[in-house]
């Protein structure tokens, strides 16, 4: 009985290791560009099915007005991963982020931009780096 259950068991971590590791991976639901040079194109955003939005590049982030980010439309954003090589948050870039819960800063990030984090109410955990020399009006307001 014993190296039946010892074979099953085997069997199906065999069947397990042969599925793509993108199967455990989350998928992409929506990216974009979100530079603030030339056609934007110096920084791309992702925003993947478990809520992680990912900005990465080199270079400045757009600033944009009144709830106009491109991720803002979405609710489900719960963690922000701001890549090495970013140089600045643009203003209001999590404005109204109400699921937004921790946000991670590389060094390589000086300036943090006008109402950033403005009303993200779900927000317990930022680090900000020594880098950051700058943090715009109302950054943190109603967090």
């Amino acid at each position: 009985m014993k190296k039946r259950l010892l074979s099953f068991v085997l069997a199906v971590l065999m069947i397990a290791s042969l599925l793509p590791a993108t199967a455990l991976a989350a998928d992409i639901v929506d990216s974009g560009t979100c530079g603030a040079e030339g056609d934007g194109s110096n920084l791309t955003w992702t925003l993947d099915s478990e809520g992680v939005l990912t900005i990465s590049g080199n270079g400045d982030m757009n600033g944009y007005g009144f709830l106009s980010a491109p991720w803002h439309y979405s609710s489900e954003v719960k963690s922000a991963v701001i890549a090495d090589g970013v140089t600045s948050i643009g203003n209001e870039a999590f404005y109204h982020c109400t699921s937004l819960t921790s946000v991670t800063i590389p060094d390589s990030v000086t300036s943090i931009g006008d109402s950033v984090f403005y009303h993200c109410t779900s927000l317990t955990s930022v680090t900000i780096p020594d880098s950051v020399t700058s943090i715009g009006d109302y950054a943190f307001s109603g967090c």
